[in-house]
């Protein structure tokens, strides 16, 4: 089983470095496109959208076809898509290719993570959840620490490049060592295997439609915050003076304090509730972001600020995932996940266009910080309703709450 995480672990690592990676190549690309920051919300729009349609495809895809199959289908087409964005020449053109790229970052995630959690005990499934999805923080925080250098070495078409030729050389392990689902289930197929049908109706049953709701809900505010803040940081800081490197970096602190926040997710999530952590940190997430509108400044002390808000508020894109582990049976699991990810990353298409809303109306770079707050503030209220919940709850719905 550890090599099952090591390999979903380094696979959603490949996905964070992909997916962040717009992010910090846009002030760049908008500099030699001469277009203005605003012009590449679509770019950001697609990228998210795209990975919403692969999380909502993925648990009808692992109906018809082997997780395994999913996993690495999906690996190939994210690795493609990153490959052929170096070859972008407008914004339209770079639009369409990460719509497509994000497919393929959305469904590989729900599909191997599911893969990771099976025959692990219950007791350990949050934990093992937390430590094979914090591969999208340091995948990040990689891309970040290396973007701006590759970028200045050799143009913003290298990030893509690099981030096409990782997931392709992780092809030959995946498909080597990811176990079939037939071999899982003892011979038999994965559909056999099932008790319940992997319908997006079974997760709304009598049982579970409030909790699948306010998971819902949790994670589409969740995700509408964390990437408008993933998306347009680098872009703030750009327009705050940082250099390229800086820049990148102001990517990476993002990434580092997802990191961080992975980390101390493992330990507390086998002492307290996820639902208990998140709701803590989603109002630390708030307090860094006012101080960061009202210092920014100062260059060091934002950074920092930016890593706190890393860790605060992408312990809630983590701990969505262990949530959903932790409510479903396993024949629901991919499924699952898959929709409260999708949930989520329909906010993460809403996030980024609204605050290209407020980058085009020229709102001081500072209080972009503030324009999450909101969602940040709401999902804490679905957490709080969900911990009310809890104290009459059924033993299914206490899984939630």
């Amino acid at each position: 089983m550890r090599k099952i995480s090591l390999l979903a672990f380094l696979t959603i690592l490949a996905d964070g470095f992909d997916t962040t990676s717009i992010g910090f190549v846009v002030p760049t690309l908008a500099a030699q496109w001469q277009l203005p920051l605003s012009a590449f919300t679509p770019v950001f729009v697609a990228t998210s959208l795209g990975a919403a349609l692969g999380y909502a495809i993925s648990g009808r895809l692992t109906e018809r076809l082997q997780r395994r199959e999913v996993v690495i289908a999906s690996v190939l087409l994210f690795a493609l898509g990153s490959g052929i964005s170096a070859l972008a020449d407008s914004v339209t053109m770079l639009s369409v290719i990460r719509l497509v790229c994000g497919i393929g970052l959305g469904a590989a995630i729900p599909a191997v993570v599911s893969l990771a959690v099976e025959g692990v005990a219950a007791g350990r499934r949050e934990s093992v959840t937390v430590g094979v999805t914090s591969g999208l923080s340091l995948g990040a925080a990689v891309g970040g620490a290396i973007g701006g250098k590759l970028i200045l070495a050799w143009g913003w078409s290298s990030v893509f490049i690099v981030g096409a030729i990782a997931p392709l050389l992780l092809l030959p392990a995946l498909w080597m060592y990811l176990p079939s689902d037939r071999a899982i289930a003892g011979g038999s197929t994965w559909a056999d295997a099932q008790p319940q049908p992997a319908r997006v109706s079974a997760l709304l049953s009598a049982g579970l439609a409030p909790q699948t709701l306010l998971l819902w809900t949790f994670s589409f505010l969740i995700f509408t915050a964390v990437y408008a803040l993933t998306f347009w940081v680098p872009s703030m800081l750009h327009r705050l003076g940082f250099d390229t490197s800086g820049v990148a970096f102001g990517s990476a602190a993002m990434g580092i304090g997802g990191v961080i926040a992975a980390l101390l997710l493992i330990p507390l999530s086998l002492r307290f509730h996820v639902r208990n952590i998140l709701l803590a940190s989603s109002m630390l997430g708030v307090i860094a972001l006012a101080l960061g509108a009202w210092l920014a400044g100062m260059p060091g002390v934002l950074l920092a600020l930016i890593v706190v808000v890393g860790a605060s508020l992408i312990a809630g894109t983590i701990g969505q995932v262990a949530l959903a582990v932790s409510l479903y049976p396993p024949a629901l699991r991919a499924t699952g996940i898959g929709w409260s990810s999708a949930i989520g990353r329909i906010g993460s298409v809403i996030g980024p266009g609204v605050m290209g809303v407020f980058v085009a109306s020229d709102l001081a770079a500072p209080l972009w910080l503030l324009v999450p707050v909101v969602p940040i503030l709401l999902a804490g209220v679905a957490l709080r309703v969900a911990q009310k919940m809890s104290t009459r709850a059924t033993p299914v719905a206490a899984s939630l709450a």
